[in-house]
């Protein structure tokens, strides 16, 4: 029984899981009403049956004095033989709940007068004696084998034994009355428990799903307007309802995490300008001395040479620097106000022309094609600085993993709906362990560890990409190879 309850509450904590808290709370309402229904018809329907079996056996006690009163006064005239008493019929046949037998039988039990068809059956009389006989004055009996009884009008019939003599009964009357008007009454109220409450369980679900909707209106709002709150809107709070509930509490505690949410991203807001300033000053600083060293015609070969790595190792560490602040300053959602219509073109082709010169260095050939595909040039809605950002990082990683006397491809690609670029190159390829791994911060392919980066031109991609609803997404070419397809959706 333990191992069987534990089954049932596992799977219907599992089913309750699937839905959502309107629905679970319309369950358990619905449960807790149709637990509480039930058990109330049933007691209600149990105490109404008692009554009508006691109204039953009333009636038929009250029918058993009448036929008792002329029973008894002919009794009295002398001894009594069999089939001598004569009843009246008015009071045998107009029994209101049904077409009665009756037999008068003796302490024997010796049928002394019958009225109505019994046919073979005789009514049981031993038991109901012992019972008299231990004080009891008068005893019922429900029959319900009646195989015997010929022309029965119901499936059970009631049973009175009925002593005529108050003092030492010799003579005793038996009534067999038929059960039609209770077994009625009884089947009528199963009929209304049966479709009645089912019926109100239902209108109970629809009325329980309708009021917590209803209830859940102020949670509802704060799920909205909660999901219309981003990183430039942090000065926006959810509602609060004008009702002293558990809501209204949900609402401004809220609202007081919104209040330390904005500090902190405004204390972060200030972080970003103020590490743009402090770190990137005494670097330039210091590659300006580098450079200015670095002219100095006096310098031996080694001394030069050491000031070259430490030039190429401050340029590095500025590059790391900005690509850092600009993560940071992405993550604050501070380039999302700078939004505006502008053509992808325009922007990439001033980045090809700015990579053009390290491409003839590494002997590299970027070649840039426009797929129009019958539309005109469509415009996007983006950051410029941030999408030259994008492409300027994809184009140079495919640079970075390309060969000597290689081509890199770069197609834009004019739909309906959607603008996609496209960035090949004839590289190795992304192996199968790196794929997870690659729009990661500080992510490199330890196959390529020789290529010079630091493993966030990548992450930048990714993250310029996600800012703009966009997608990023890549694929090995056959033989070699790696294409990176970008696809934003057209204003």
């Amino acid at each position: 029984m333990k191992s069987l309850f534990g089954w049932l509450n596992g799977t219907f904590r599992r089913v309750l899981i699937f839905m959502n808290f309107r629905v679970r709370l319309t369950l358990i309402f619905a449960l807790i009403f149709g637990i509480t229904t039930i058990s109330f018809n049933l007691l209600v329907f149990d105490y109404s049956i008692d009554a009508l079996k006691r109204d039953f056996d009333d009636a038929l006690y009250n029918y058993c004095i009448d036929i008792s009163e002329s029973v008894e006064n002919q009794i009295r005239k002398g001894p009594i033989n069999v089939g001598s008493i004569d009843l009246d019929q008015q009071k045998i046949l107009p029994f209101s709940l049904g077409t009665t037998r009756i037999l008068l039988r003796d302490r024997d039990g010796k049928v002394l007068s019958q009225f109505g068809n019994l046919g073979d059956y005789l009514p049981p009389f031993e038991d109901q004696l012992e019972k008299i006989k231990t004080g009891t004055d008068v005893t019922f009996k429900t029959i319900y084998e009646l195989n015997q009884l010929p022309d029965s009008e119901a499936d059970s019939y009631r049973l009175i034994t009925f002593p005529i003599e108050n003092q030492s009964p010799q003579h005793f009357l038996q009534v067999l009355a038929p059960r039609t008007l209770l077994e009625t009454q009884i089947d009528n109220r199963l009929q209304v428990i049966q479709v009645g409450i089912p019926l109100a369980i239902v209108i109970s679900m629809l009325l329980g799903y309708f009021l917590s909707g209803r209830a859940l209106i102020p949670v509802r709002d704060i799920i909205a307007k909660t999901q219309d709150i981003k990183a430039t809107v942090l000065s926006e709070r959810v509602p609060v309802s004008p009702v002293r509930d558990e809501f209204r509490q949900l609402a401004l505690t809220m609202n007081q995490m919104l209040d330390r949410i904005e500090k902190s991203f405004q204390s972060q807001e200030r972080f970003v300008a103020d590490a743009s300033h402090q770190l990137l000053s005494p670097l330039t600083i210091l590659k300006s001395s580098l450079e200015a060293r670095l002219k100095d015609s006096t310098l031996d070969p080694e001394s030069k040479q050491f000031l070259l790595g430490q030039e190429t190792e401050v340029n590095h560490l500025i590059d790391i620097i900005k690509d850092m602040l600009l993560l940071a300053r992405l993550d604050a959602g501070l380039h999302v106000k700078l939004f505006s219509n502008v053509h992808l073109e325009e922007i990439i082709l001033r980045v090809v022309s700015n990579l053009q010169a390290r491409a003839q260095l590494h002997q590299q050939k970027l070649i840039f094609n426009i797929i129009d595909n019958d539309f005109a040039s469509p415009k996007v809605m983006g950051d410029p600085d941030l999408l030259k950002h994008l492409f300027y990082n994809l184009i140079e990683n495919a640079m970075k993993y390309s060969p000597a006397n290689s081509n890199i491809r770069i197609d834009l690609i004019w739909e309906n709906e959607h603008s996609i670029v496209k960035v090949a190159d004839e590289g190795p390829g992304i192996s199968h362990n790196m794929a997870p791994l690659l729009f990661e911060r500080f992510s490199r392919a330890p196959e390529t560890s020789q290529t010079s980066g630091y493993g966030l031109g990548l992450a930048i991609v990714k993250k310029i990409s996600d800012l703009h609803k966009s997608a990023i997404e890549f694929s090995n070419l056959n033989p070699k190879g790696t294409e990176f397809q970008f696809k934003i959706k057209n204003n």
